[in-house]
């Protein structure tokens, strides 16, 4: 059985992939925790993303940057820009992927707004359920 430290938050929010070589990307982000999410491309985004579905590079884990826009509690969107690890590529249909991704460190404050974000919506969650 699966056991994950934090629960995962179902999402729809237009993010951007910067991969190691400098390649900006827009996906969807399905998926958000505390510790990592999951991103849903196109086979040729997945592709420049994670070669062929290679997570690895020269031994070591794809790095790469993500940033997207999650609104506050007023409804002001807050950039929060991460630097992530690949931790898994998958093709979940013949044109669509799913790659996951986890948290390394955030630029500025975007830890803090991440969390902020995920509690709020954990609650809007728990009372619309």
């Amino acid at each position: 059985m699966e056991r994950r430290r934090y629960q995962r938050i179902p999402v729809q929010i237009s993010a951007i992939v910067t991969t190691e070589d400098g390649v900006r990307i827009e996906v969807i982000v399905f998926e958000l925790s505390n510790d990592c999410l999951g991103i849903e491309s196109n086979t040729k985004q997945r592709n420049m993303i994670t070669p062929a579905g290679s997570f690895l590079r020269d031994g070591r884990p794809l790095s790469l940057f993500i940033g997207l826009n999650l609104p506050d509690e007023n409804g002001q969107l807050r950039k929060i820009v991460a630097r992530c690890h690949v931790i898994f590529s998958r093709r979940v249909s013949s044109a669509r992927c799913k790659i996951g991704l986890r948290y390394l460190d955030f630029e500025n404050n975007g830890q803090a707004e991440l969390n902020r974000f995920i509690e709020r919506t954990q609650a809007t969650l728990m009372q619309s359920g």
